[in-house]
């Protein structure tokens, strides 16, 4: 069976959970979130710089999963790779999650308290975290929240030229086209998906609740 791959990309806190559920919802799809695979205890992340190695054999190893004909992963940090994953994989399908910066900002503020990913702090002022520090660009600046604005803006400008220049693969939506059925089936025509759709529900998945257990785990672990 010839499979479509596809890569989700954004920000972070942009919808991506939800369009993981809605695409893994369809027939013979399944496009995970952030190298989780749950049933296999896999939590596969690719840091931002210098992985390539490491994000082949991972996206080698996702077609081969199995017997979906759509796959594929969702994650922020694909998308200094993303001319090269075109290269290798020609015909893969890109889709990019845009949500509002303010919105972004706020979130990602909320669910990082204590932590900065954006900085090489080298646990001076934040904690470290060997997960997901790597995952995210570094930039020389002091203020957290400015980081993360600049962080925002770069990932617009990059997305969108890469939306120029690849437009056969590469396409960006807005986290409220996932609220409407036109939005969905937009996405489901750019991968190419041929079978029965499931667009009638809603697929959202409010974060919330686990960005508070997150906080609160990370102000646990303080303690000890």
């Amino acid at each position: 069976m010839k499979k479509q791959l596809i890569i989700s990309i954004g920000t972070g806190r942009c919808g991506s959970v939800s369009l993981s559920k809605f695409l893994s919802a369809q027939r013979l799809t399944n496009v995970i979130h952030e190298g989780r695979i749950d049933h296999k205890k896999i939590r596969k992340l690719i840091k931002w710089d210098n992985d390539e190695n490491e994000l082949f054999k991972w996206l080698e190893y996702l077609i081969s999963f199995d017997n979906s004909k759509f796959i594929g992963d969702t994650g922020m940090y694909f998308l200094p790779y993303i001319q090269k994953i075109i290269q290798k994989y020609p015909s893969v399908k890109i889709i990019v999650m845009v949500r509002e910066k303010d919105q972004v900002v706020k979130s990602y503020l909320k669910k990082t308290e204590g932590r900065n990913h954006w900085n090489h702090h080298n646990g001076i002022g934040w904690d470290l975290d060997e997960k997901w520090d790597p995952c995210y660009p570094k930039y020389k600046l002091i203020n957290k929240k400015e980081a993360l604005e600049k962080y925002w803006e770069e990932y617009k400008l990059e997305t969108e030229s890469l939306e120029k220049k690849y437009t056969n693969n590469l396409k960006i939506w807005s986290i409220d086209d996932l609220n409407t059925n036109k939005g969905k089936n937009e996405i489901l025509d750019f991968i190419n998906f041929n079978l029965e759709r499931k667009i009638d529900r809603e697929f959202k998945h409010n974060t919330n609740l686990k960005s508070r257990k997150e906080s609160i785990i990370n102000k646990i672990k303080k303690w000890f």
